[in-house]
Order: structure tokens, then C-alpha cells, then sequence
């Protein structure tokens, strides 16, 4: 709006207005009356207070809240929403990117939501944070199979045990590994009735929280579940949810694909709300990765990584 020229007895006016307003409360109703105004004449008066510059508003702490940089990456990369936490040290960061995902989880969540989980120490933290809330007849499943070689708190069957029974929430379980011998295997327990009556809840998930993994380590990890090294294709970025990615978010093909056991790619990018909790300097390329292929459209994350993202779009 452009200003206009006020003269001495409407500036008087208009800082009487804001002053009633917003140091002593009134209502617009109880200023009209006081100043023997329309109620409407008040409402412009208060909208039109900022434009003058009689009133600045300021918001408490919010150099210190990075609303800013989430709102930048919210348009840069048309995400849902952006969560940044301060730069902790890294045996704090799994903890307080989960608290920041249990309270953004906490804003969303509804009644009835089906939530889907990946296996990871954001994902756990996120379980061993989250407020309680007051809602009714939600469910909670696996994204993938699990493994006897994850330390306890990080794997996908007990984080979803134990975010059931925070939540009082409904859980169900996929009872299968990661990764099997064969795909021959992996078809035969696909076929079986529990196994469908399953995956027809996790392909129903209003919202999956997952971690985004260094394409090194999760293709190390995965490949040696079976002592079946594979060489790592130099193409790959990162991980979500045992899908790998190259730098622009396409999906690379593994060669121990048609052995994993766990959400397909098309289902899985078809759950409406897909939050990835990640930061630190070394998982920078695959956050972005992640982000440009659509594997997440909510990111939690640290500073630094907010920082990578804004300043490296491409």
C-alpha cells in the first residue's frame, strides 16, 4: 500500500487508535465507541497503523528462531514445511532433530492417520520425544523389513512397538527381514496372507517419517546383510527408506532390489505427507538429493544443512 500524507489531527488519531488497541486491549468494538467512530473506520485505522510506520511489529526472538531460512526453503524447494534447529554438537543431533519432528508431527497428526516409519536414530529420537497427544484410532506400521543386527532402539519393529505404546495407537508389523536370500523367497512371502494384509495398511500411510542415508553406508549396510558385497555404483547420492537416488533424485536401480522387502518406490510417493529428518555437513548432498526427487516434502533439519540448501540449489 502506498502511504498516504496524514495530516497532524489524523496522525493523532491514528496513534490514539494504536495505542487503545494494542497497549491497553481494547476491542474495535470498545474503540468505536470511545472515539464515537464506525467500527469499520477502526479496523482500517489498525491495518493501516503498520503501513504508516506508527506501528512496527515485531516478533520476540525471531532472529533466533530460523523462521526466516524455513520459509525460504520452503519456496525454494515447494516443500510442505521446514523445521531447522540450531547447530548442536553430533552427539546431540539425533536428539534434537527428533524433538523438532515429534513437535511438527504433534501439529499435524489426526485422528485415524496411518503413520509409517523407517528404521534410524532421528526416526527413534523422534519416538522417544513426541508429545503426547489427544487423538483417536491412529495406526503405525514399518516402511521396511527389519534386522537382527540393528541396535535396539534403532530398529523399525521397535521403534513402531514403542511409538504404539505412547500413542496408544494401533500397530502393525511387516514380520520380515530386510533382505532376503532370493528374490524367489521374497515372492513366495509376498504372497502370503498376512504379509498382503499388511502391506495394504503401509500402502494406506497418511504420513511416513524417515531418515535420508549417506549412499555408502546404506548400500554397504544392506549388501553386506547377506555377505553379498556389491560394488557401490558411483552414481548413487543417498537412501530413503531402502531407495536409492542419484544427485538430481532419480531412482537408481540396485542389484539387490528384487531381494528388499519393504514399501515400493510408486507407494511410497503417493503417502501424502513424507517427512525426512537428517542433518550434518556430511549427509548435505543427500538431503538435497532426497528432496528433488520427491522422497520428502517436510524436512527437519539442522542450521548448517538449511544454510547448504539455500545456498546450493542446483
Amino acid at each position: 500500500m502506498n502511504k498516504q500524507k496524514l495530516s497532524q489531527e489524523q496522525t493523532r488519531e491514528y496513534i490514539r487508535v494504536a495505542n487503545y488497541y494494542y497497549k491497553a486491549s481494547f476491542t474495535q468494538d470498545e474503540i468505536a465507541k470511545k472515539m464515537n467512530i464506525s467500527r469499520q473506520k477502526v479496523n482500517r485505522i489498525i491495518r493501516d497503523c503498520v503501513d504508516e510506520g506508527i506501528v512496527e511489529i515485531k516478533i520476540a526472538a525471531l532472529d533466533n528462531a530460523n523462521i526466516d531460512i524455513e520459509m525460504q526453503l520452503e519456496k525454494m524447494y515447494n516443500l510442505k514445511a521446514v523445521r531447522v534447529i540450531d547447530n548442536v554438537i553430533d552427539r546431540e543431533s539425533h536428539t534434537e532433530l527428533g524433538v523438532a519432528a515429534g513437535e511438527y508431527l504433534s501439529e499435524i497428526i489426526r485422528n485415524g492417520d496411518i503413520i509409517g516409519f523407517s528404521r534410524g536414530r532421528c526416526t527413534s529420537a523422534l519416538v522417544d520425544n513426541m508429545p503426547l497427544v489427544n487423538k483417536s484410532n491412529l495406526t503405525v506400521t514399518q516402511l521396511l523389513g527389519s534386522e537382527n543386527r540393528d541396535h535396539r532402539h534403532i530398529k523399525v519393529d521397535d521403534i513402531v512397538y514403542r511409538f504404539s505404546e505412547k500413542l496408544h495407537a494401533s500397530a502393525t508389523m511387516l514380520y520380515a527381514p530386510v533382505i532376503v536370500q532370493d528374490k524367489e523367497l521374497k515372492s513366495s512371502m509376498m504372497k502370503e496372507k498376512y504379509f498382503g494384509e499388511a502391506y495394504k495398511v503401509i500402502k494406506s500411510c497418511d504420513i511416513a517419517i524417515v531418515g535420508i542415508g549417506l549412499a555408502k553406508n546404506q548400500w554397504k549396510h544392506i549388501s553386506e546383510l547377506y555377505d553379498d558385497e556389491e560394488q557401490l555404483s558411483t552414481d548413487v547420492a543417498g537412501e530413503v527408506a531402502t531407495h536409492f537416488f542419484d544427485k538430481d533424485g532419480k531412482a537408481i536401480d540396485t542389484p539387490f532390489r528384487d531381494r528388499i522387502i519393504s514399501i515400493a518406490l510408486k507407494d511410497y510417493l503417493n503417502i501424502p505427507t513424507r517427512i525426512g529428518v537428517a542433518g550434518g555437513s556430511d549427509k548435505a548432498h543427500a538431503i538435497r538429493a532426497a528432496i528433488k526427487g520427491g522422497y520428502v516434502n517436510v524436512l527437519v533439519t539442522d542450521l548448517e544443512t538449511a544454510h547448504f540448501l539455500r545456498n546450493n540449489q542446483e
